[in-house]
């Protein structure tokens, strides 16, 4: 399997201080009874490898071979989207290309540049967002290698994991899904390099409730 390319990110030292702050809103978070929802309905979806030319998606799959459940999908170009997909469309998820990264749907996702790892800006409905006002400069997009040789590329809030990212291990294993001031928090997919995935919700380094998707064929 195609390992995903990263670059390490700056992030602005900039930091606005203020009493009192209002949180941003950058996409619309999915009810943790959606969620559960949409994990019930996808769980018996297979997970595959499927070559198309040079591009190649890695997650679940409907009998009709559409993407559809957790999955990453990884075009020549180096481009990678990682997230959640309906009917072969991204649902919700991480979009990077060599210049920017986009997280959140269609019509309400966020917007960062990988030059400078800052929040460029929002869309909303389809519409770009006022961000007078806001502070802005304290979320960002970066990627942050440790001591273990793991590495973090994804939201993060005041220098610290919060958001959607992607922790990749060092033996070759991802987790995609949300962090809550530095901790993972949320619902996700575990993605290994053998092509099993594992769906559902995390606590911490904990499994709530996660299902191991059964694995399909290489297409």
């Amino acid at each position: 399997m195609k390992r995903l390319a990263t670059t390490f990110l700056a992030l602005a030292a900039t930091t606005i201080v203020s009493a009192q702050r209002t949180p941003l809103v950058k996409y619309e978070l999915t009810p943790v009874g959606f969620e559960n929802v949409f994990i019930d309905h996808v769980k018996d979806f297979p997970s595959h490898t499927i070559n198309v030319t040079s591009n190649q998606y890695l997650g679940q799959v409907t009998k009709q071979r559409q993407f559809y459940g957790y999955g990453m999908f990884i075009n020549s170009d180096g481009s990678t989207i990682i997230g959640k997909f309906r009917d072969g469309q991204l649902l919700f998820g991480i979009t990077i290309t060599q210049n920017a990264a986009v997280v959140g749907n269609q019509l309400n996702h966020a917007v960062y540049s990988l030059t400078t790892g800052r929040l460029e800006y929002v869309i909303q409905n389809g519409e770009k967002a006022s961000l007078d006002g806001v502070p802005y400069l304290d979320y960002g997009f970066v990627s942050m290698k440790y001591a273990n040789d793991d590495q973090y590329v994804g939201e993060v809030y005041q220098r610290k994991r919060h958001g959607y990212g992607i922790y990749y291990y060092r033996n070759g294993d991802l987790w995609f899904g949300q962090y809550d001031n530095d901790i993972r928090s949320g619902f996700g997919a575990y993605i290994s390099v053998d092509g099993n995935i594992q769906i559902g919700e995390w606590q911490g380094e904990d499994e709530t409730n996660v299902i191991q998707v059964k694995k399909g064929r290489r297409y």
